[in-house]
């Protein structure tokens, strides 16, 4: 376990073992060699969804960007339902 991507990213460098990793991170190890993508049949999901979260203040008005940002997330959301069934989206 480890805080972040790129902690995990150098204790596989030092040979601790295996991680899963963005591959984006990782595009110039796999290219050089230096990393292998391992092919597991037990462990098929390579790419997930990482949640994104959006919050802002009522109180002030939103500029340009922060508008735009809100616009596309909401187009491209992913709808979750927590353990009663409720919506985890707005």
């Amino acid at each position: 376990q480890a805080e972040n991507y790129l902690a995990l990213l150098e204790m596989v460098r030092a040979g601790l073992g295996w991680a899963t990793l963005p591959r984006q991170l990782i595009q110039r190890e796999l290219a050089k060699g230096e990393l292998v993508e391992l092919q597991l049949g037990a462990y098929p999901y390579t790419d997930w969804l990482v949640g994104v979260d959006l919050l802002w203040a009522r109180q002030r008005v939103m500029g340009k960007a922060e508008r735009w940002l809100k616009e596309r997330l909401l187009r491209h959301k992913v709808y979750e339902v927590d353990r009663r069934g409720q919506s985890t989206t707005w």
